[in-house]
This record gives structure tokens, C-alpha cells and sequence, in this order.
């Protein structure tokens, strides 16, 4: 079919008309027209092969011209093209799935459990290790008192309840992990709130922001609301290492413990303070990260890091409602960790808040490696001696 082609189109340019339609039509335009002779058609019905040089050239040139036409055509253009013409398929590397990144996680929270079940103590007030005077000579004039760091903590844990002891509490967390992840989603998929999606040529807006923002917080706020019962029996099963009680033991037990202690709503106790310093977390990090977005020349890894930079700067500016949240999850309870004289009574979640800022431990398990007494606290044991000697 490809010579037959080729012979038409040369019949045209030499004169002849050459119909596409039935054998009549054919006929009278060949009596009309002088036939050339055989020897100029029988030439064309046949392309004389090229030589390899000459082949393997043309080939080159063909692939340097489609590579100089993909580099000035533009993104539309490249993708009509590519699904018109069929090319090599190039593995493309997405993220990993979802399930995966879960169960790393999962196996990451686990390992460094120990250390959050210190700092979890370190929240409530217990500090059963001795500080010690510690002077920088070049920064500070007095030595200053320096508390043990969260590794020699995990130690004394190991040492007074065995490898055992040091993962308290863990069961708890895990389930809240798995809660989160199998029903964080449930209420955005009632609502049908899918992600913004911006158009080819769209830029960064403040609609954008909004509407991502707002689908995070109904994300947060459910993941905070059927989670936080769980974060409260982890709370009180790492509290019962203080008076070495047995009062919650096991995931469902303790959540029935609790529920007939203190109702339905000690269950919930401190979830106020714990979601509004993470929706503050997730206000301050969307906001500045989107104006570092269309102020700043930044790739897409730079910007990643500097929305997980602007996410610590940000929890180190409300851990003082973290504090509060775990105060409050284990208020009430019948432990010796959260009674007077380690814990006052709080009625609710701003007493517990003032009364940190009082007392000097709004920031206790901030900074778990380099862990200073409060000069507050300082203050009032200074003054406390003064009272009784005098």
C-alpha cells in the first residue's frame, strides 16, 4: 500500500490524474490524458534501499530533531504527545504506601517508647533523681543545678520495674495509633472533603490555604476525639510507676476503670488543651510555610524542611498546653502521682496552666537531654529554708 501511495502522488505531479473512485471514472480520465511510458512508473513501484551509513545517519539526525522539539515544546504539548505517540516507559518512583509508612512509624514509636514514658513522668512533676551544680564557665557566673538527662531516667525506670517496666502504657499507644490511622478519615469522607485542587496555571492563593487548613483542623479534631481515651489510660498506666499501684491494668480494663471512676467524661479529661495546642502548631506551621512558599525561591525539599523547622519552632511555643493536657488526663485518678503533695487538685484545665506558670514547670520535658530546675523553684526552696530556720 506504501509504493501504491507513492505512485500516486508522483502520477500527479507528472500530469496524470489518478481517481479514488470506481473503474469508470478511472477509465474516461485515462482516455483524457496521455499515458506516460512504463520505464518512468516502473521505477517508482519500488524505494531503493539506503545505504547503513546513510540510514544510521538520517536516524540520528531524526532523534536529535524530535529531542530539540520536546525541549522548546510546551508542558500541554509534550502530554498530547506523549499519549499520541508510543514511547519507552520510564519507572516513575512515587510515594511509598500508606500502610507501610504506618507500620514504620508504628515500629519507630515503639522503639523510642521508653523515652516518651520517661517524659510523659518528667510532665507530671516526678523527678526521682538528684540534681547536680553544673557551671559554664564562659556563659554563666553561678554554677546552676542540672537534673539528669531522659537517658539516665529510662535507666532508673529499667532498674526499679525490669525490661518490662519500661514499656508501660505501651499497649495504649499503639491503639491509638491504630485508631487514628484506620478512623482519622472517617469524618472527611462523610463530608466528601477532598484535598484543594488547583488548576494548570494557578497559582498559590489564600483560598488554597483556607480550604487545606480547614480540612486539617476536621482532620485533627477527629483524630484528637477518638484517640484521646487512649492517651488518657497511657497517661495513668506510666503514672502508677510513682506509688507502684495496680489500679489500671490492661487496655480494656483501664478504660473501664476510668469510665466508672470519673464518667464518660473523665475519658476525655485534658482533650481541650491537648487539641488547641495542636490546632495552634497546625495554624502557625500552614500559615508562615505558605508565605515562605510565594516570598521565597525555594525547591520542593527545601520547602519541606522549613515547614518541619517551622513545626518545632512552633510546639516548643505551646508545649506549656501539652504539660496542662497530661496534668489533666491524670487528675482525678487514684494515684499517688496525681494527688497532693505531688500534684495539686485542679478543677479545670487554666488552674492547671496558671499554677504551672506559678510554680516554674510550664516547660518541664521541653528539652529532654539538658535539663535544668527552674530558678523559680530555686527561689522557693531558698525561701522555704529561710522560713523554717527562722
Amino acid at each position: 500500500m506504501a509504493h501504491m501511495e507513492y505512485n500516486r502522488r508522483d502520477a500527479q505531479a507528472e500530469g496524470l490524474e489518478l481517481g479514488g473512485g470506481g473503474d469508470a471514472d478511472n477509465s474516461a480520465r485515462m482516455r483524457r490524458t496521455t499515458a506516460p511510458p512504463m520505464s518512468a512508473v516502473q521505477p517508482l513501484l519500488m524505494e531503493p534501499p539506503l545505504p547503513a551509513a546513510r540510514a544510521m545517519r538520517s536516524s540520528n539526525q531524526q532523534q536529535q530533531q524530535a529531542v530539540a522539539r520536546d525541549a522548546l515544546a510546551s508542558p500541554e504539548e509534550r502530554c498530547v504527545r506523549s499519549e499520541l505517540v508510543p514511547c519507552r516507559q520510564v519507572p516513575v518512583h512515587g510515594r511509598p504506601n500508606q500502610l507501610v509508612r504506618f507500620c514504620l512509624r508504628v515500629g519507630y514509636n515503639a522503639l523510642l517508647y521508653p523515652y516518651e514514658m520517661a517524659k510523659v513522668l518528667i510532665q507530671l512533676g516526678h523527678e526521682p533523681l538528684q540534681a547536680r551544680p553544673f557551671q559554664l564557665r564562659l556563659f554563666q557566673r553561678r554554677p546552676r543545678l542540672f537534673l539528669p538527662s531522659v537517658h539516665r531516667y529510662v535507666q532508673h525506670i529499667q532498674q526499679m520495674d525490669g525490661f518490662t517496666g519500661i514499656y508501660r502504657g505501651l499497649t495504649a499507644r499503639l491503639a491509638a495509633s491504630i485508631v487514628d490511622y484506620l478512623l482519622g478519615d472517617l469524618l472527611l469522607a462523610v463530608l466528601h472533603f477532598a484535598p484543594y485542587k488547583r488548576g494548570p496555571r494557578q497559582g498559590l492563593g489564600l483560598k488554597e490555604l483556607c480550604w487545606n487548613l480547614t480540612r486539617d483542623s476536621v482532620r485533627l479534631a477527629t483524630a484528637v476525639a477518638i484517640s484521646h481515651p487512649f492517651y488518657v489510660v497511657m497517661v495513668r498506666q506510666i503514672a502508677q510507676f510513682v506509688g507502684r499501684e495496680r489500679v489500671y491494668e490492661g487496655l480494656l480494663g483501664s478504660l473501664m476503670a476510668v469510665a466508672q471512676q470519673q464518667g464518660c467524661a473523665g475519658l476525655f479529661a485534658g482533650m481541650v488543651p491537648r487539641l488547641l495546642g495542636e490546632w495552634s502548631v497546625l495554624v502557625v506551621t500552614s500559615a508562615l510555610s505558605h508565605l515562605c512558599r510565594r516570598l521565597l525561591p525555594m525547591s520542593h525539599t527545601q520547602q519541606q524542611y522549613n515547614a518541619v523547622v517551622i513545626q518545632m519552632l512552633a510546639s516548643l511555643v505551646v508545649y506549656p498546653l501539652e504539660v496542662t493536657s497530661a496534668c489533666m488526663a491524670g487528675a482525678g485518678a487514684p494515684l499517688a502521682a496525681c494527688e497532693p503533695p505531688n500534684m495539686p487538685l485542679y478543677n479545670h484545665w487554666v488552674d492547671c496552666l496558671t499554677d504551672l506558670y506559678a510554680r516554674g514547670g510550664q516547660n518541664r520535658g521541653a528539652v529532654l537531654f539538658w535539663r535544668s530546675v527552674p530558678r523559680i523553684q530555686l527561689l522557693r526552696h531558698k525561701d522555704a529554708l529561710t522560713a523554717r530556720t527562722g
